[in-house]
């Protein structure tokens, strides 16, 4: 029974892996231009890199922001939690 429940968890973290990855790849996908041209192709290469720059530098603002909210929250959380901590010692005097 237990081999049975690691089978199946292994290959449902396997797929979920696989489905993450091909949603990256769409990303850049429609910059994924064969031409016969080398200098068409050199500018489609370049589009290419300067998109996945940018796309970076979005992501790390993201990340960015993403923390400074999360340690907004954080401190509003501490700060109801002393909040609380006080009401219950009054309660209990």
């Amino acid at each position: 029974m237990k081999f049975i429940t690691i089978l199946l968890l292994t290959i449902f973290v396997s797929l979920q892996a696989q489905e993450l990855k091909q949603k990256q790849q769409k990303d850049s996908k429609f910059l994924e231009v064969k031409v016969d041209n080398p200098d068409f192709q050199a500018d489609i290469d370049n589009l290419k890199k300067q998109y996945d720059s940018e796309l970076n530098e979005l992501k790390v603002q993201f990340k960015k922001q993403k923390k400074s909210l999360k340690k907004s929250y954080k401190e509003r959380f501490k700060e109801l939690r002393k909040r609380y901590k006080k009401q219950k010692a009054k309660n209990k005097k």
